[in-house]
């Protein structure tokens, strides 16, 4: 394993203050990230009111702070973003259809459960078990997805409705992006996220096309509340669906700590897997619920950020979690999070999709053989869960609810369908039997 000619690895400290200022600003920075996750689709998908929507991007910040700075201070520790998980958050939107906002909105006390159940297979290491299928295949075809799914959304970010002044921007703003991780000499590399959202937010705000509201009509100070949906226990259809989704959760978290582990020249041993899983259960899974915002993950999109910026130290995430946290306490700050132009969010998700794409087939590449058989279970898997993904909901109608979640989310299928062709339909018996004799 390399580090990718890193300026900074995992465990190194500030040379200097101007390095300390400059790197913790541009974590804050690509923490406004998840904070567009959080608000597009659960934010949105709910259908919350105005005033809802805005305690909600609180807690949304304040969350995304916490478990960041838990996850990398005595989790996982690696300099990796935690926030809302796709996974969840497609689950909860997808009970929003079936059954109404207030069916919605008790996945989140029913997800309470399901982060214990995970926490508790997490400490007696049963997700450690996911390495012995988690082959050079599946990991490229799971951040291969990842990629092709995030550059989907951030198009439609920037697209919009019409072409427009936001598309050119945006196109424009990722390009730069992509140009200053290559060509940009010294300091202007390491920070391209950094400077990518600070031009996007001047250049809309300058023509007079920021939408302020979010902004002021939220108080000055907040405390984000818990149980803000109540506490009624959760229907058991709810329970067992949201425990199926916390598990396929956590085998997208084994393989985004994998994938960024290696771009570092890190290990993770079975104590290490123990604890983050453990962490991933209860703070990652139970905490954010009990607020009333989705289960947080540590991202697969950091490995594109780091790849990006050079840049893995933990101390500037740290600090980083801390101005977060203390963010969420301040609603005009929160408002403005929220408020993040969707061609500024869709540039940078452009800039981190490549990347993620390029991660992913040089991890086909790292396999032992990648010939015809190889081939077809990567193009195979990849076109499948991308393509049911993009069907529309009218076909999914008559398919059990727990299915459609399944099959909507790209990351899982493509996980449980790469698995299935590599371990069961092609098992590659000849040259296993052929090791053994060795």
């Amino acid at each position: 394993m390399e580090n990718n000619n890193l300026i900074y690895d995992v465990n190194d400290k500030p040379r200097n203050v101007k390095d300390l200022v400059i790197y913790s600003l541009q974590w804050i920075m690509i923490m406004f990230y998840p904070v567009v996750w959080g608000y597009s689709i659960v934010g949105l998908g709910l259908e919350l009111t105005s005033e809802e929507l805005g305690f909600y991007m609180v807690r949304v910040v304040f969350m995304i702070g916490v478990t960041t700075l838990v996850q990398v201070s005595v989790g996982h520790k690696l300099s990796m973003v935690s926030g809302p998980n796709i996974i969840p958050s497609l689950a909860i939107v997808a009970a929003f259809a079936v059954g109404g906002k207030a069916y919605a909105l008790q996945s989140f006390n029913a997800y309470i459960i399901a982060g214990i159940v995970v926490a508790i297979l997490g400490f007696f290491g049963v997700f450690s078990k996911i390495g012995k299928v988690w082959t050079p295949l599946v990991s490229g075809a799971m951040i291969m997805m990842v990629g092709l799914s995030t550059s989907a959304v951030g198009i439609n970010l920037i697209a919009g409705e019409t072409i427009g002044m936001a598309f050119y921007v945006g196109i424009l703003l990722a390009l730069i992006c992509g140009y200053l991780s290559i060509k940009g000499k010294g300091i202007l590399a390491t920070i391209p996220v950094l400077i990518t959202i600070v031009l996007g937010y001047l250049i809309f705000i300058v023509t007079n096309q920021f939408d302020w509201g979010l902004v002021t009509q939220m108080p000055v100070i907040t405390v984000p509340k818990i149980f803000p949906y109540g506490i009624e226990f959760p229907p058991i259809d709810l329970i067992i669906i949201m425990i199926i989704v916390n598990i396929f959760s956590a085998v997208n978290l084994y393989g985004n700590i994998q994938g960024y582990s290696g771009i570092v020249g890190q290990t993770q041993t079975p104590k290490d897997e123990k604890r983050y899983f453990s962490i991933f259960g209860l703070v990652e899974g139970v905490i954010p619920s009990i607020f009333g915002v989705p289960s947080h993950v540590a991202y697969g999109e950091n490995l594109g950020f780091v790849l990006l910026t050079r840049v893995a130290s933990r101390i500037f995430i740290i600090i980083a979690s801390v101005a977060f946290i203390i963010f969420s306490f301040f609603g005009n700050i929160g408002g403005l999070m929220a408020a993040m132009p969707s061609a500024v969010a869709g540039a940078v998700l452009l800039g981190v999709a490549s990347t993620l794409i390029g991660i992913g087939a040089k991890n086909w590449h790292g396999s032992k053989t990648f010939e015809t058989r190889e081939i077809f279970i990567v193009g195979f898997s990849i076109f499948l869960a991308f393509g049911l993904s993009v069907l529309p909901d009218s076909f999914y109608q008559s398919v059990p609810r727990l299915v459609a979640t399944l099959f909507k989310n790209p990351v899982i299928t493509v996980i449980i369908v790469a698995v299935l062709l590599e371990q069961v339909i092609f098992k590659n018996k000849g040259k296993e039997q052929k090791n053994v004799k060795n």
